[in-house]
């Protein structure tokens, strides 16, 4: 556990001690012991909202604070002076899309105190977790499956008997509850239907509300878009899944990863032998091995490549950047410029490197380089020549593109791999 993250948090729950909150979804004994990748919600009063967003935003050890909002909630990703992060959310009312699921007051009135934490009773928690999970159109979490289990067996049965009753549902067990049901999803949404909050005029206002927030007041000009370039051995795929994995589990990011392009249109031998044969046989070809020497052989093939780019990359935009993905490349553009041969393409980097000017600029562009001898004690498949050159033209290429294009192009000797993901981390934050 991060000092910094810990320290927040007590100085957090510290401020708020004598405010009227209550720490939701709580399986943890305190909040300084939740999972990294897990969040913190707390339910807050409406008129406390500014205060605590004031605390959490000028707090000497948070170095950036990104926010978004939605009904009644207020979503925030918290990064700290050293490199740590937390996800904290700042509800007020608890809504999901249309439907209020539970009111404010009836959890503030079951609010109890654990361990110097205002949380709320076991019956809420299990109702909580069970009609958000239920309204997101999934089954109960199996962390709170596992949590109930802890449960003595008379506590257990009187919670499946409170749920069961209070919603006219039938659950034999908590284990039962984790697949996702669409006749219980129906009986619960009948059941809050009955609530004064859920009338079909309210219902309306808080649907208007939740799509305006989503779809026209999310920001659609975000480029949150990552390549990693490099020579085979650079160490590429290994830092693209420790980026990808701090990404999703610690900031809470969807991530897809794509490979070289956008691969809308399948590589060249797949029209001849079948997407799945091409795929395979592509995966057991060293790179590199392609002896086409023909000019217009070779325009053709980066013609069909570069159609891809553009078309492509209008489909990665709607598919992926729109809805709020990080999406990180396994290689991009640049290796047609420096290394066309690995495309099985010779034509030189002129007519490549022209056409960048058309192709959707990364925000963040990261080129792993190592000095031949590391290089080829992790493998073996190129010449120490061929690797310091094509470092060298890699370089050359990012240094002139960070001063011609948008984006940061980032060179990074890649021999100490916490050293290198802290680098790419730092860059990270500076630019999203």
């Amino acid at each position: 556990m991060s000092k910094d993250r810990s320290n927040f948090i007590r100085s957090l729950f510290d401020f708020i001690k004598n405010k009227n909150y209550v720490w939701l979804k709580a399986t943890s004994e305190t909040p300084e012991s939740v999972p990294v990748n897990s969040d913190i919600d707390l339910l807050i009063q409406s008129n406390d909202l500014d205060k605590v967003l004031y605390f959490i935003t000028s707090h000497v050890l948070v170095d950036k604070c990104r926010s978004r909002s939605e009904n009644g909630v207020l979503f925030l990703l918290l990064l700290f002076t050293d490199g740590s992060s937390l996800k904290l959310d700042l509800l007020t009312k608890l809504i999901r899309k249309q439907w209020t699921y539970l009111e404010e007051e009836y959890v503030f009135k079951n609010r109890i105190r654990q361990h110097g934490i205002f949380t709320y009773t076991q019956e809420l928690l299990l109702e909580h977790t069970l009609l958000f999970n239920a309204l997101n159109h999934s089954g109960l979490p199996q962390k709170y499956i596992d949590f109930f289990h802890k449960i003595p067996e008379p506590g257990q049965r009187q919670l499946l008997h409170f749920i069961n009753e209070k919603y006219d549902l039938a659950f034999p067990s908590f284990a039962a509850m984790a697949g996702f049901d669409r006749s219980v999803r129906k009986q619960l949404i009948s059941c809050l239907k009955k609530k004064p909050d859920n009338s079909p005029l309210r219902r309306l206002k808080s649907g208007f509300e939740y799509f305006s927030k989503n779809l026209v007041g999310r920001n659609h000009f975000s480029n949150e878009v990552i390549t990693f370039s490099g020579v085979d051995g650079a160490g590429k795929t290994t830092l693209l899944n420790d980026l990808k994995t701090v990404l999703s589990e610690q900031h809470s990011k969807k991530v897809v990863v794509l490979r070289h392009r956008p691969s809308l249109f399948p590589i060249l031998s797949a029209w001849q032998n079948g997407k799945a044969a091409a795929e395979a046989k592509a995966a057991a070809t060293l790179p590199r091995q392609g002896r086409n020497n023909s000019r217009i052989s070779s325009l053709l093939r980066f013609a069909y490549y570069f159609a891809d780019y553009l078309i492509g990359q209008i489909y990665v935009w709607f598919r992926y950047i729109l809805p709020g993905y990080t999406v990180i490349y396994d290689r991009y553009y640049f290796d047609f410029i420096v290394d066309g041969k690995r495309s099985n393409i010779a034509l030189g980097e002129r007519l490549p490197r022209w056409l960048y000017r058309f192709v959707a600029k990364p925000a963040l562009n990261i080129f792993l380089y190592a000095e031949p001898a590391v290089i080829r004690q992790r493998k073996q498949e190129l010449p120490a020549e061929d690797i310091a050159q094509m470092t060298s033209r890699y370089q050359a290429l990012f240094n002139d593109f960070a001063g011609h294009y948008s984006g940061q192009y980032l060179c990074i000797e890649n021999n100490d791999r916490t050293q290198s993901l802290h680098t790419i981390l730092k860059h990270y934050a500076s630019i999203f």
